[in-house]
C-alpha cells in the first residue's frame, strides 16, 4: 500500500544470535522447596520445531536421505561455500555491502543518549569475521551432529550475529540509483520435517507467476541453513552451481536469520549489476515448513544494450 501511494519504506532485518536469552519463566513467582527451576533457551527454540519433534540439523539429515546425498557429497559442497566467501571477502566483492561499525553514542535532546560499544580493543570492524580457510580432509573429521546423519559443524551455517537494511519504494522517489526492480513474490507450505527443501516449490511458483524459466535467471542465492538443505533445492530444481550462491552462501558467512534473507536480495542485487544479467532470484526455507522467493531485476539491464 505505501509503494502505491509513492511512499518509502526502510526495511530491517536483524539477528543476535550470540545474545540470545536463557529465561527462567518461573522466577518472578518463586520457587517452592525442592521445585525444579526452569530454564528456557531462546536460541534451541529458534532452532527446534516441536511439531515433527526435532531440530534443524534433523530436518537436513530427512532431506539427504531422500535425495540420497553422502557425507562427501555435502562436506565438497560447503567447501565450496567456505571457499567462495572467503575469496569474495579477500578481493573486495562484500566491502560496498558491508557497512563499518564502530563505537557510537547517539544523543537526542530530551531523550536518554544510547550507544554501540565494540570491545576494548576493537576500533571499528568492517568486514565479517566468520569467513576462514578450511580443506576436505578438516570437513571430512568432524562428527556428525546426529547418528547416521550427514551435517556436522563444518557443513551447517554457524551461530552469528547480523544486520541489513534497505529503502524499497517507486523508483522515482529515489534520490540514489536505482539498486534492483522487485518485480514477483512467492511463499509455499512444506511438510515441518523437510522445511529445507522450501525454496524449490517457492522457485516453480515464483516462476510461473511471472512467465519465465529457471534458464532466464542469471543468479540464484538461496540461504544455506545446511548444506545437504540447499544442495536438496538444487537437484530438486536441476540448477548448476554456477549460477547459485557464486560469492558463497551462509555456510561460509553464517546465517543470521532474519537478517539472511534482506542480505540475500542486495547481495543478488549487486551481482546482477556488475555482471550485467536480467533477472535473479532470491529464495529461503523458513524453520515450521515454509519457501519464500523473490523475484527481481537489473534496473540497468535494459540501457547496457542499447
Amino acid at each position: 500500500m505505501w509503494a502505491k501511494a509513492g511512499q518509502m519504506a526502510l526495511c530491517v532485518a536483524a539477528e543476535s544470535m550470540s545474545r540470545n536469552p536463557i529465561a527462567a519463566y518461573t522466577h518472578r513467582n518463586g520457587f517452592s522447596l525442592g521445585a525444579a527451576v526452569q530454564f528456557k533457551d531462546f536460541l534451541w527454540e529458534a532452532l527446534y520445531d516441536p511439531a515433527p519433534a526435532m531440530d534443524m540439523i534433523a530436518t537436513a539429515d530427512h532431506l539427504a536421505k531422500r535425495h540420497g546425498l553422502s557425507r562427501e557429497a555435502v562436506d565438497r559442497y560447503a567447501l565450496l561455500s567456505h571457499e567462495r566467501a572467503l575469496q569474495s571477502q579477500v578481493s573486495g566483492k562484500w566491502t560496498e555491502e558491508v557497512v563499518p561499525v564502530s563505537s557510537e553514542r547517539f544523543a537526542l535532546e530530551g531523550y536518554q543518549p544510547r550507544g554501540i560499544e565494540l570491545p576494548r580493543g576493537v576500533e571499528v570492524v568492517t568486514q565479517d569475521s566468520h569467513p576462514r580457510a578450511t580443506h576436505l580432509a578438516a570437513l571430512s573429521r568432524l562428527r556428525a551432529i546426529h547418528a547416521n546423519g550427514v551435517q556436522t559443524a563444518g557443513n551447517s551455517c554457524a551461530v552469528v550475529d547480523g544486520a541489513a537494511a534497505a529503502l524499497v519504494g517507486r523508483a522515482s522517489q529515489s534520490t540514489s540509483p536505482v539498486l534492483a526492480h522487485l518485480l514477483a513474490s512467492a511463499v509455499t507450505g512444506v511438510a515441518p520435517e523437510f522445511m529445507g527443501i522450501g525454496p524449490a516449490p517457492a522457485i516453480r511458483l515464483l516462476l510461473q507467476r511471472s512467465g519465465l524459466a529457471l534458464r532466464d535467471i542469471g543468479r540464484l542465492e538461496i540461504n544455506e541453513a545446511q548444506a545437504a538443505q540447499v544442495l536438496a533445492v538444487a537437484q530438486t530444481l536441476e540448477l548448476d552451481h554456477e549460477r547459485l550462491n557464486c560469492l558463497g552462501g551462509s555456510l561460509g558467512l553464517g546465517h543470521p536469520l532474519a537478517a539472511t534473507g534482506l542480505r540475500l536480495v542486495m547481495t543478488l542485487a549487486r551481482q546482477l549489476r556488475d555482471t550485467g544479467l536480467r533477472y535473479g532470484i532470491a529464495a529461503a526455507c523458513v524453520g515450521g515448513g515454509q519457501g519464500m522467493a523473490l523475484l527481481i531485476e537489473n534496473p540497468h539491464y535494459a540501457s547496457e544494450r542499447v
